[in-house]
C-alpha cells in the first residue's frame, strides 16, 4: 500500500470506552517525533458508533491530526486492520483504548527502532489497579502487565499489540495483517508475530517506552484471572497441532505438562483459597494453564473481545 515515510500513525480501536477513550486520546495529543508528522486513527469498533460525536467535537476543536473511522462489525482484528488500512504512516503505534502512554512515548519508540534498526519494537506496560491497597488485586497486576528485566536490546519474540511499533518499511505484512478468525478470542498479535518472526528482522525492546493499562474493577476477579489464563495455556498446544501431524509429538507434550499443572497448582490453589490468601490468584493462573494446555480446542477458547 502506498504510505507516507515522514508519517507516524497511532492507532486506538475502541469499544464502548467512552471515558478510557478520552483518557487514551489525551495521552498522545501532545506527542512528537522529530522530522515526522504525526495522525491519530481511532477505530471505533461499536456498530452503534458511541465514540462517533466525542470524536468529531475532538476533531473540530484540535489542531490534531485526527481520523475516526467507524467498524460495525465487532472484533479486535476488525477494527485493527481497517485502522491500519486508513493509516496513512510509515510508521504505526499501537495503543488500546484502556492504555495511557507516558510522554515522550512515540518519540522513545522511534528512537528504539532506529538504534536498533527494528522494524518492530516493544515497551513495558504498567497495569494500574482499581484499588493498590487490595492483595489480592496486587497479584492479579502481573497478568495486565507487560515487563522486562532486561535493558534495551533486541528479542527473539514479539509479545502483545498494545504498545507495539511498526514499520512497514523493513517487515511484510501479511494480508489481513490481523487474523479475523482470532476476533473474539484473541491470540490475533501472537500469530502475527510469530509469521513475522520467520522474516529477517529485528526485534526490539526499549525501556524508555511506558504506557500504562487502567484495569477496571469489572476484569479484575478470580473469574477473569481463570479466562485468560485459561487461553494462555491454550496457546502453544493449539500453535502446536497448526504444524498438523509434525507438530503432534508437541501437542503430547505440551498436554503433558498441563497434567502437571493441574496436580502441582490445583492442591495450592484449593489450599490458598480456603485460607483467603492472595497466593490463591497466582496458583489459579497456572492451574487455569494446565487446563488450557489439555482443553486446547478453538471451540472451547474464552471470548474476550466485541461481545
Amino acid at each position: 500500500m502506498t504510505y507516507y515515510q515522514k508519517c507516524l500513525s497511532i492507532i486506538i480501536p475502541t469499544y464502548k470506552r467512552p471515558d478510557a477513550l478520552a483518557r487514551a486520546l489525551a495521552s498522545v495529543e501532545a506527542e512528537t517525533v522529530d522530522g515526522l508528522v504525526i495522525e491519530i486513527v481511532i477505530a471505533d469498533n461499536d456498530p452503534k458508533a458511541t465514540a462517533k460525536a466525542f470524536v468529531e467535537q475532538k476533531i473540530k476543536n484540535s489542531d490534531i491530526n485526527i481520523v475516526y473511522i467507524h467498524v460495525p462489525e465487532p472484533g479486535v482484528s476488525n477494527a485493527r486492520n481497517s485502522a491500519l488500512a486508513t493509516a496513512k504512516g510509515r510508521y504505526i503505534l499501537f495503543l488500546d483504548d484502556d492504555m495511557e502512554a507516558c510522554a515522550p512515548w512515540a518519540q522513545s519508540m522511534y528512537n528504539a527502532a532506529e538504534k536498533f534498526d527494528a522494524a518492530i519494537v516493544f515497551g513495558p506496560v504498567n497495569a494500574v489497579m482499581p484499588d493498590p491497597d487490595n492483595q489480592f488485586y496486587d497479584k492479579m497486576q502481573p497478568l495486565f502487565s507487560r515487563r522486562n528485566p532486561g535493558e534495551d536490546g533486541l528479542i527473539e519474540r514479539g509479545i502483545g499489540t498494545g504498545n507495539c511499533f511498526i514499520d512497514r518499511e523493513k517487515v511484510a505484512l501479511p494480508s489481513p495483517v490481523f487474523d479475523t478468525s482470532l476476533n473474539q478470542t484473541g491470540g490475533e498479535d501472537d500469530a502475527l508475530f510469530r509469521e513475522l518472526e520467520k522474516q529477517d528482522i529485528n526485534i526490539a525492546w526499549t525501556n524508555a517506552a511506558v504506557t500504562l493499562e487502567h484495569v477496571p474493577a469489572s476484569r479484575a476477579t478470580m473469574t477473569y484471572v481463570w479466562r485468560r489464563n485459561f487461553a494462555f495455556g491454550q496457546a502453544p498446544t493449539h500453535e502446536a497441532a497448526d504444524k498438523g501431524i509434525l507438530g503432534w509429538p508437541i501437542v503430547i507434550m505440551w498436554m503433558c505438562v498441563g497434567v502437571l499443572q493441574i496436580i502441582s497448582f490445583g492442591v495450592r490453589f484449593v489450599v490458598m483459597r480456603l485460607l483467603n490468601r492472595p497466593e490463591a490468584v497466582f496458583n489459579l493462573g497456572r492451574l487455569a494453564q494446565g487446563c488450557g494446555k489439555i482443553f486446547w480446542s478453538e471451540r472451547l477458547s474464552p471470548k474476550f473481545y466485541g461481545l
